[in-house]
């Protein structure tokens, strides 16, 4: 009889815990998705415009920056 209540409550705990795992993929999802929308600049073909994707890069990553911390902001208020 103790061996079957074990059992039971062994399968119980399985059943959670994978209930657990499986929202935190739907989660990770959902937030891949919406990082990433605006394109990032072109690769230059020629050395001379080598300055201006450098320039186009840095503005790019300070742009998503921003976007990502008024995002962790508004999620943490």
């Amino acid at each position: 009889m103790k061996l079957i209540l074990l059992l039971a409550a062994v399968l119980v705990v399985a059943l959670l815990v994978t209930q657990q795992l499986n929202e935190g993929k739907d989660a990770k999802a959902e937030q891949a998705a919406e990082i990433g929308t605006d394109k990032p600049p072109k690769v230059p073909t020629s050395p001379g415009d080598v300055p201006k994707f450098e320039d186009d890069m840095k503005k790019f990553m300070e742009d998503e920056a921003a976007k990502q911390a008024e995002k962790i902001g508004q999620a943490t208020q």
